[in-house]
């Protein structure tokens, strides 16, 4: 092997391994671990128009629920008002029944979407809550007792 195909076959094996760094890098989406479980979609007012979609992941080693408000491709390129909550509601006998509950939500004016917002959900049903503001529409989506378990 001549000098030159030395040389470029370290260049070409170094090239390799930064193509499958990144890879490994970004095996989070949106900043939510695990599998994706769901998705539902954020509609405007009138229910013709998908402005954005709610993502459901879920991360059996941890238990987390997480989820992100996307919005629409159409709309990413203007910053709007979008937002994502998620939370259990779980009822505990050593609480006499009251319901605890264990929340979180990101809000703001983004290009992309809203979140990660996570919960710890093993065991506990998970409910969902979208608002997205976009193309001088707007849009919201509830989601109740999923993913029980």
């Amino acid at each position: 092997m001549t000098r030159f195909a030395k040389v470029l076959a370290t260049v070409l094996a170094a090239g390799a391994v930064s193509v499958v760094a990144p890879t490994a890098a970004h095996a989070a989406e949106y900043g939510c671990a695990g599998n994706l479980i769901d998705t539902y979609a954020v509609k405007s007012e009138t229910g013709n128009v998908t402005l954005s979609t709610i993502r459901l992941y879920y991360n059996a080693d941890t238990g987390r629920n997480c989820a992100v408000n996307l919005k629409a491709a159409a709309y990413q390129a203007s910053r709007s008002q979008i937002d994502i909550s998620i939370y259990t509601n779980d009822f505990r006998e050593d609480d006499n029944n009251r319901p605890g509950i264990n929340n979180d939500f990101d809000s703001g004016n983004f290009y992309e979407y809203a979140g990660p917002a996570s919960v710890i959900g093993k065991g506990k049903c998970i409910s969902l809550h979208a608002r997205t503001w976009a193309g001088g529409k707007r849009g919201s989506r509830s989601v109740g007792g999923v993913h029980c378990g």
